[in-house]
């Protein structure tokens, strides 16, 4: 217990004597009058040089509206109001121009100083701003010096923190310092916190009504909350707090400058100018130098333009196929075969058309023999010579006198011939025109192809024309344009593909490039929008950290 006591005892007295010491050696006539605490944030080391940039920025800010270009470039190369212990003055062009550090700007634009090249051709109106007007100048030097820069070497700092405490190095020489460093770079000091990338952070939410009753954005709050999180972190040794906290810090960056890129984007829509126009241009496109790198790095497979809103994954599929998916039930894929198919027998007939297959009849007696003349319905014979008269003159007589003697018998009385016919053989002679003899066949005919078959009346007529017949029924995620179904997909997942040409960081830069004359009427803050939300997904922002554009 004494010896916590003792050691809260001499980290009180450090913060004090760096309290005293920062208020005693940064107070003038000119400069402003400095103590241990910015926006909320109490320092545990002295960072003076660091959060006295701010002051820098706000007279870079006034000269560029006045388009001093001589002026602002003495400034940024030979800095002004932040002077070293060693009696030499500090200047933005210092950090600008570090190649290397651990923003990873180097690493993304895959030149060594990013931030200086950036800036440097704003001022001398060279490279991307060869051409531009005064205006646009004004705003990439303005949001290029309080925002690019100072963002970009808080994040540094911020990443060195992290990286010190990796190491073992949580103390107040090491990570500590660089903790406080972040802070002091983005907020500046409470006198010059006009011209910090705080000062944004709260502009933007006044813009987009996400900002708290004391007009602080929500985003800033959250940053203010981290720092004092990740100090605490770094004091306990605990790395993955101070991590996290660093992590917080990133995201509500996005936040921030996500709502600047929109705002800009949308001015590009409404302005009545082209020189208006361009001048928001080159102020969107300021700001979102800011966050480009971190919306690139969470686009988890960048290149790709096929982007799914609820699985936050891409693929490279072409806007119309990546347009195509529709979740259905009980969906007729359309992959059967039209076929002539028997209900009776459950067979496919070979009839390959509608007109064949609807051409079956049945015919009973089919082929039977067609007979005119003489037929005896008992015995079955028939006999051709026999005229009507002589066929339907048989008759059967009993005991009848034929000149002088009795005859039973079958006789004809016109040929007077005798048969042996019986009585009933002999009665049943007639005189038959076209008569169907039925001795024909049930059969099963087809008019179209003239085919036929002995089979039963009802087989025949279950013949029938099936289009698409064996088709597959489906319920799941389907392509109408690739045709690859997925039965495992959720509704939610099959309708959240949306086409992004040009995803992310390509698509928002193709709108901000200078080459790109802004077209009014365009709606390009959904665009931006559409190009951020795959961003947003995936470090947890939601519609309403972003809010509405007012």
């Amino acid at each position: 217990m004494l010896k916590n006591a003792k050691n809260k005892t001499i980290t009180i007295m450090a913060v004090l004597l760096f309290a005293t010491s920062a208020f005693a050696g940064c107070t003038g006539d000119d400069g402003p009058e400095l103590d241990a605490e910015d926006g909320g944030y109490t320092y545990v080391t002295d960072v003076d040089v660091y959060r006295l940039m701010t002051e820098d920025v706000c007279e870079i800010k006034t000269l560029a509206e006045e388009h001093d270009w001589a002026a602002i470039k003495d400034i940024y190369q030979n800095g002004k109001n932040v002077e070293k212990s060693d009696g030499s003055m500090k200047t933005i062009e210092q950090h600008a121009s570090a190649s290397g550090k651990k923003h990873g700007l180097s690493e993304y634009y895959g030149v060594d100083a990013p931030l200086d090249d950036y800036i440097m051709a704003a001022i001398d109106g060279t490279g991307m701003f060869a051409g531009a007007s005064d205006s646009v100048r004004e705003q990439a030097v303005e949001k290029g010096v309080q925002n690019q820069y100072l963002v970009a070497y808080a994040i540094h700092e911020w990443n060195a923190a992290i990286v010190k405490a990796e190491a073992g190095s949580f103390g107040e020489d090491d990570a500590q310092h660089a903790w406080d460093e972040g802070w002091g770079l983005y907020h500046g000091t409470d006198e010059s916190v006009s011209c910090s990338a705080y000062a944004t952070g709260d502009k933007r939410a006044g813009n987009f009504a996400t900002a708290n009753s004391d007009g602080t954005a929500q985003a800033n709050a959250a940053i203010l909350e981290a720092q004092l999180e990740g100090l605490a972190a770094l004091q306990a040794e605990d790395l993955a707090g101070a991590t996290a906290a660093r992590d917080k810090i990133v995201k509500n960056l996005v936040i921030i400058y996500s709502q600047a890129t929109i705002r800009y984007a949308h001015k590009m829509n409404t302005d009545d100018t082209v020189e208006a126009a361009q001048t928001h241009q080159s102020e969107g496109y300021s700001f979102w130098r800011v966050i480009e790198s971190t919306i690139a790095g969470s686009n988890p497979t960048p290149g790709n333009d096929c982007y799914n809103g609820v699985t936050m994954t891409v693929s490279s599929s072409l806007s119309d196929e990546c347009s195509g998916y529709m979740y259905v039930t009980d969906y007729d894929m359309g992959d059967g075969s039209d076929v002539c198919y028997n209900m009776q027998v459950h067979e496919v007939s070979s009839d390959d058309t509608e007109a064949k297959c609807d051409a079956y009849v049945f015919l009973p007696n089919y082929g039977a023999t067609m007979y005119t003349g003489a037929y005896n319905s008992v015995s079955h014979t028939m006999n051709s010579t026999w005229n009507q008269t002589v066929t339907e003159a048989w008759n059967y007589y009993e005991d009848v006198d034929m000149g002088g003697s009795s005859f039973t018998g079958c006789y004809n009385m016109i040929t007077h011939e005798v048969s042996s016919d019986d009585n009933a053989t002999c009665t049943a002679y007639m005189w038959l025109v076209d008569y169907d003899m039925g001795d024909g066949v049930d059969t099963c005919y087809n008019s179209v192809t003239h085919a036929t078959s002995e089979v039963s009346q009802a087989v025949c007529e279950a013949y029938d024309w099936y289009a698409n017949y064996g088709a597959t029924i489906f319920t799941g995620c389907y392509n109408t344009v690739s045709h690859t179904t997925d039965a495992v997909m959720s509704e939610a997942e099959c309708n959240a593909f949306s086409y992004l040409p040009g995803f992310g960081t390509e698509g928002i830069n193709g709108i901000y490039d200078f080459s790109n004359v802004p077209v009014a009427g365009t709606d390009y803050q959904a665009a931006v929008r559409a190009h951020l939300q795959p961003a947003w997904d995936m470090l947890g922002i939601t519609a309403e950290d972003i809010g509405t554009l007012q």
